[in-house]
């Protein structure tokens, strides 16, 4: 791998030494730093006659060094970067931050910065930022580098006077004002970082401005306070009353606390300003997710009216009327927005890539529509006139899909055979789909073939082997089954659904009942909100016999997601306890959401309840 950072010293014995490793170390950061600032090209390390390797170099801060270049300094260095050109970010990070401290040369701090980082090593990271001020007291990156990392380790203690002299001393206060957000964007408490903020705004200079109302507002958003958000924002429109950047805020913050009320906010500003473009879309697009499509609608013909030559809005427009359901409305609408980008694209082809992307969109939409009214042939055609390199593939895939729809399965499989995936991301789409198409043509011995071929050819994806998995598990491959969920474990030990899919498949078959435990409490601690996973430790714990436990995890699992198999767990659990007119109910809620599921069917069958 690459080194991150290269700075150079810039004798050529040294420097010819590093290059015979690859290591080539240019001035970046450096080149701008004046005399008693810093190291740059024009104050190399001075290359001096060998002397004792024991020899101490001791500085003043910000005073450059003058480094003996012994053979320990530079075979630490070259250790040091082949460990990162071999991903060991971790020890090259501290060899070159030992080094830093014993020269005092800021590039060895910067350069061990660079490794902790690429390393995710933040307290190093924050040792070493913290260095690099020391060497350079006076130089702002090092400060708000040091600030941003402290305050990401949640070391928040004198946040606040540094952030408010930045910010009082600055020439521009936008600026210093976006580099505290930056900075206290990071805090872990986003509480804490709002009061850092709001003291540090209060005693400053900049307190009653624009971007100081308009920081506390987006960061009491980002901290869950939805009313000193919406105060904010209103008091950065009092400040700055034509601002659209505020009453953005007024309406988009003021949803969560009074949405009657922000509507009215922004149909005011609107009217006022009626060419508040961003403003107006995002009203527009706030009545459509209410489904009041007729008022997003009017406002969008508004606007058209008031600059016929932007396009985009009649693309809106179609988007809308599709949401509505007017299919024939939305279709006529994107027709005349193809036609006139088609024409704008022939006038300007130095904008075909953005306006090359409008057409994809509408291509895609267009396609939607004929296939939701049953024409598949002009849905498959539609999509044919997509030319975009980035959007051609899924545009085949979505032909495929077309295709398998209308049971023309082979078909199908012979688009995404000849799709020519480019990416390893479109190698999986093309192989989820064709597995997909297969599976549900009742075809899953094809549908393994197609997902091994997938798994031979991308070993380390862990949507293939997990896909794979279950595929397994429906046709009774349990060994296999259990094979590769642990693969997918190894290879991301994140992956909740795998350590549940893992347990449940124990548990549903009786068998190594604490393992399966354990696998679906790590699935939980990991998702702890996900109603399959908590199905999965419902019925782990009737399988052992907590009967009252697992009705309060099946009880929770079916209120977020009552589906059939939930349902049969949990009216079994109900059964054991011996509350049956309850569980006959879940049982019957069950029936009637999905009358033929299997589990269901089966449960109610072995218990020989009559419903």
């Amino acid at each position: 791998m690459k080194p991150l950072f290269k700075c150079c010293f810039k004798k050529i014995p040294f420097a010819l030494v590093l290059g015979l490793f690859g290591v080539v170390w240019a001035a970046s950061g450096c080149a701008q730093n004046g005399p008693g600032k810093g190291v740059s090209q024009t104050t190399p390390l001075e290359i001096k006659p060998r002397s004792p390797e024991a020899e101490e170099i001791q500085l003043r801060a910000g005073q450059l060094p003058e480094v003996t270049l012994t053979s320990s300094i530079i075979f630490r260095i070259l250790a040091a970067e082949i460990s990162a050109q071999r991903s060991a970010f971790l020890p090259a990070g501290k060899t070159m931050l030992d080094l830093a401290k014993e020269v005092g040369d800021v590039r060895l701090a910067r350069r061990a910065l660079e490794f902790y980082l690429a390393g995710g090593n933040l307290a190093g990271a924050l040792e070493s930022s913290r260095l690099w001020l020391r060497l350079e007291p006076d130089d702002a990156e090092a400060l708000s580098t040091e600030m941003t990392l402290s305050a990401a380790s949640g070391q928040t203690s004198g946040l606040t006077t540094a952030l408010r002299k930045q910010i009082d001393e600055a020439r521009d206060k936008t600026a210093a004002i976006g580099q505290a957000m930056a900075v206290l964007g990071r805090v872990p408490d986003k509480r804490a970082g709002l009061a850092i903020l709001i003291s540090v705004l209060q005693e400053s200079q900049a307190r009653d401005t624009l971007p100081a109302h308009i920081a506390i507002s987006d960061l009491a958003r980002a901290a869950g306070d939805a009313p000193r958000a919406l105060s904010a924002a209103k008091a950065a429109l009092n400040v700055a009353p034509r601002s659209e950047d505020a009453a953005m805020r007024v309406f988009e913050y003021g949803l969560a606390v009074d949405a009657q009320q922000a509507f009215r906010d922004a149909q005011g500003f609107a009217a006022a300003h009626p060419k508040a473009r961003r403003l107006r879309l995002l009203l527009a697009t706030q009545w459509a997710e209410r489904r009041e499509f007729d008022l997003a609608m009017a406002e969008l013909v508004a606007m058209a009216k008031l600059d016929p030559e932007d396009i985009d809005l009649v693309f809106m427009q179609g988007q809308v009327a599709y949401r509505a359901k007017r299919l024939p409305e939305a279709r006529n609408l994107l027709e005349q927005y193809v036609s006139r980008q088609s024409q704008r694209l022939l006038g300007a082809p130095e904008a075909a890539s953005d306006e090359g992307s409008g057409l994809v969109d509408a291509y895609q939409l267009l396609s939607r529509i004929a296939q939701d009214q049953g024409f598949f042939d002009d849905a498959v055609r539609l999509l044919d006139k997509i030319q975009e390199p980035a959007a051609r593939h899924n545009a085949r895939v979505r032909q495929a899909a077309i295709r398998a729809q209308q049971g023309r399965v082979d078909e199908a499989l012979v688009l995404l055979d000849t799709s020519d995936p480019q990416s390893v991301e479109e190698e999986l789409l093309t192989a989820s789909a064709g597995a997909q198409m297969l599976r549900e043509a009742n075809r899953p011995l094809e549908a393994i073939k197609r997902l091994e071929a997938a798994n031979e050819r991308m070993p380390d994806t862990v949507e293939i082997k997990y896909e794979l998995a279950m595929l397994y598990e429906r046709n009774q491959r349990l060994n296999d089954t259990e094979r590769l969920l642990r693969e997918v474990i190894a290879l991301d030990p994140g992956h909740a659904h795998s350590y549940n899919a893992l347990g449940y498949s124990l548990a549903d078959r009786n068998q190594r009942l604490p393992e399966a435990l354990k696998l679906i409490t790590r699935a939980l601690e990991i998702a702890p909100n996900d109603p399959f996973i908590m199905d999965s430790m419902g019925w782990i714990k009737f399988r052992l016999g907590d009967y009252v436990a697992a009705v309060q995890y099946l009880e929770k699992a079916y209120r977020v997601r009552p589906e059939a198999d939930i349902a049969a767990h949990l009216g079994e659990a109900l059964w054991m306890l011996g509350q049956h007119d309850a569980a006959k109910e879940i049982w019957k809620k069950g029936l009637a959401k999905e009358a033929d599921n299997a589990t269901l069917q089966e449960t109610i069958k072995r218990l020989g309840v009559r419903l």
